[in-house]
């Protein structure tokens, strides 16, 4: 089981051309999979590729990748207008020779000419440079997956203690109820008693049965333990159980809801407000499992 949050982080430097890269991988809660990159400008045709990756082992969460370079992947290259700079020359001669003008040409004088420098990037294989990436990326992924696991099992540990405490009211109810069948049994039978001769019998035992069955929690307690034991196998067996476990919660909550009102017996309702207390401290913990 993974934790949704967890952070990777791996550095590496690739040969040729000798370029250092710092990947960093965060992963924060987030109700679906939602990856955001930050990468150089170069690396921009292997977007979707990254993402795929991160699709693949990762199920939920915002996920964001930053990628940093120690320079620039494309280098800049340097050219002069060679026929701007001999028509630039040409004419300084003319006007010198034509005007008697004093004074000489400099390279200050020079490199001010407008477009007599032309800036142009060096053609590199991209793809060969992000494929020398692509294990630095990986070995961050594997850092990050690492920690949301171990993150993950720590939780798993905590979420076991308190369906501890949930099975153990559990088993409380569980002994409480016939004690709260015999005393409303006792109670009903003084009712009777107290009833008069001339009321009809027969319409009294109907609304006896009718209340006992309206009162019966037989269907909701064995609904509670089936969730609480789907709860549990979900937790042990599946990789991503985080949207089932949520689910799950929330049909706990409301068989321990219907199973204190229907029963309408203190000492019941007491160990049903302990579970529902333990399914919100479960819930908080859920909402970090991806």
């Amino acid at each position: 089981m993974y934790s949704m949050t967890g952070i990777g982080r791996a550095s590496g430097v690739i040969k040729n051309p000798p370029i250092k890269f710092d990947v960093e991988i965060r992963t924060y809660n987030h109700r679906f999979l939602d990856i955001s990159l930050k990468m150089p400008g170069s690396f921009s045709p292997f977007e979707e590729e990254i993402k795929k990756i991160v699709q693949a082992n990762v199920c939920r969460g915002h996920v964001v990748v930053v990628v940093q370079q120690d320079r620039e992947i494309l280098g800049n290259r340097f050219e002069v207008d060679k026929e701007l700079l001999d028509a630039y020359l040409t004419v300084a001669r003319e006007i010198k020779k034509k005007y008697k003008v004093t004074g000489s040409i400099n390279i200050n004088t020079i490199l001010a000419i407008p477009g007599l420098i032309k800036i142009s990037q060096c053609q590199t294989d991209t793809r060969m440079i992000f494929k020398s990436f692509k294990p630095i990326f990986m070995r961050a992924l594997r850092e990050l997956l690492k920690v949301k696991k171990r993150e993950g099992e720590h939780t798993k540990r905590e979420i076991l203690k308190i369906l501890d405490d949930i099975e153990r009211e559990k088993e409380r109810i569980k002994q409480l109820i016939p004690e709260r069948n015999e005393y409303y049994k006792k109670h009903l039978n003084e009712l009777i008693k107290e009833v008069n001769e001339n009321i009809d019998r027969t319409r009294l035992y109907q609304e006896i049965l009718y209340i006992a069955d309206r009162t019966d929690v037989s269907e909701e307690y064995a609904r509670l333990s089936g969730h609480i034991s789907h709860f549990k196998d979900t937790l042990e067996n599946e990789k991503y159980p985080g949207r089932r476990l949520n689910f799950l919660l929330q049909e706990m909550q409301r068989e321990a809801n219907t199973l204190s009102v229907k029963a309408n017996y203190l000492k019941i309702s007491e160990s049903v407000v302990n579970i529902k207390e333990a399914i919100e401290k479960i819930r908080e913990q859920v909402q970090n499992i991806e």
